[in-house]
């Protein structure tokens, strides 16, 4: 991790390109594993899914170009490695404090080559079985290790299953999540998701996560050309019993959406609860309790040859509380109160260039005050009257799979005498 100037960053950028000129012929996993080019399964860009990569995970990645024979028990297993480096200029960001002060390590800028570098091992286990590991080296935080194993059973025009996982980073959704809306974090437009995408500010779509989702997912459900996809299941918000006994913190969680074709578009309108847990005594073991709805939106289609997708998400109430011993210890286990809306779009003016836009709003709701005592423990910096975020992605093969991004927002905060700050962040994804 390298503090930068702009001239320094351009040499850098340069040099990457440069070094990317030898000839590397391997292919991502599930590239191999289905014999499709990347954009068979995504839509725009990397990672988010089409209705056929959709299908592919509701599969439990169990389609594979190898076996046509549908009672075939073979496997399919492919490794891809992924690096993602990324350069954020911050400018008047506020810390915890209130204080720009607190955060200058991004206010000066920071260069991570690579910002994270992940192994991913997975495919077709069965015919109707499929998993995925992730290792993943991380230059700002721990490294992580998360999985899936899948569970999933053909039915007419779709599946049920039964995921099986456990995070670092990517949520309670992360068992089978296939909408881009950003309840599952890799499926989301922006790189500053928290000040694009209201499911990442609240921290919904997020975190350490451990549980077991049941699916449902099915094409013509109700009408001709219509789609329903539905998970209910149970989770607990770590990987180990670390801070949290995870078997006494198990929350439900539940996903609906419904897909239908308007004109040349498909709309697709949803909603997702997590409720559960309990509130204990300052000296009993630490209890986590949660309320947490919302609803989010998606439009996907065409306007004349240019794909084009809207994604709107509002949450209701996403009230998370610790309490026991270790309550607030760390920032997993920090209280919140919030509620957030954002809306946003992206048009590909070719099929390799696009760009985007995104508004949030968010509101804190949690009270700071230490225990009634008049003592804030932090400021609350969290409340956005609005923000803006502007952005492009540019997709492309040279010899690899790339995806390079340039994102800018501008937000600004709702408490009095906290400054409107700034956010630039250049990411280059590369994988094979």
């Amino acid at each position: 991790m390298m503090k930068m100037n702009a001239k320094s960053t351009v040499a850098v950028g340069l040099l990457a390109l440069v070094g990317l000129t030898s000839e590397v012929k391997a292919l991502p996993a599930f590239a191999t594993q289905t014999g499709m080019d990347c954009k068979a399964c995504h839509m725009q860009h990397i990672e988010r899914l089409n209705k056929f990569g959709r299908k592919f995970m509701a599969s439990g990645m169990t389609i594979s170009q190898k076996f046509t024979d549908e009672n075939s028990s073979g496997s399919d297993i492919n490794p891809s490695v992924m690096f993602k480096s990324i350069y954020e200029k911050t400018d008047k960001k506020p810390g915890a404090s209130g204080n720009v002060s607190d955060n200058t390590e991004t206010n000066d800028g920071i260069l991570s080559v690579p910002r994270t570098a992940s192994l991913f091992v997975g495919g077709r286990v069965t015919e109707d079985f499929g998993a995925l590991l992730n290792l993943s080296y991380k230059s700002q935080r721990d490294n992580a290790i998360s999985g899936k194993a899948v569970y999933a059973d053909e039915i007419e025009d779709g599946y049920i299953g039964l995921s099986a996982y456990s995070t670092a980073d990517f949520g309670p959704f992360s068992g089978m999540e296939i909408y881009n809306s950003g309840l599952y974090k890799p499926f989301r437009t922006f790189d500053i998701r928290r000040l694009s995408n209201a499911i990442q500010a609240t921290e919904i779509g997020s975190g350490a996560a451990t549980g077991l989702q049941a699916y449902f997912d099915k094409d013509g459900a109700l009408a001709d050309g219509d789609h329903v996809f539905a998970t209910v299941g149970m989770y607990a918000q770590g990987q180990d019993n670390n801070q949290l006994e995870l078997t006494s913190n198990l929350l439900p969680i539940f996903r609906l959406a419904y897909e239908y074709p308007v004109g040349a578009y498909n709309l697709i309108l949803g909603g997702f609860a997590i409720a559960g847990g309990e509130t204990t005594s300052d000296l009993s073991a630490l209890r986590v309790e949660r309320e947490t709805y919302g609803m989010d939106l998606m439009v996907e289609g065409y306007i004349g040859d240019k794909e084009v997708t809207l994604t709107m998400s509002k949450v209701f109430k996403n009230e998370v509380s610790y309490t026991g011993i270790g309550a607030g210890t760390s920032r997993e286990l920090d209280n919140l109160d919030n509620e957030a809306f954002s809306v946003g779009g992206q048009v590909n003016l070719t099929p390799d260039f696009g760009v985007k836009l995104a508004y949030l709003t968010l509101d804190d709701h949690y009270d700071y005050a230490d225990g009634g005592k008049g003592e804030l423990k932090k400021v609350d910096v969290k409340d956005i009257d609005n923000a803006i975020t502007v952005g492009m992605d540019y997709s492309f093969k040279y010899y690899l799979p790339m995806k390079l991004s340039v994102e800018h927002s501008w937000a600004k905060p709702s408490k009095a005498g906290i400054e409107d700050y700034r956010d630039l962040l250049i990411s280059f994804n590369m994988l094979f």
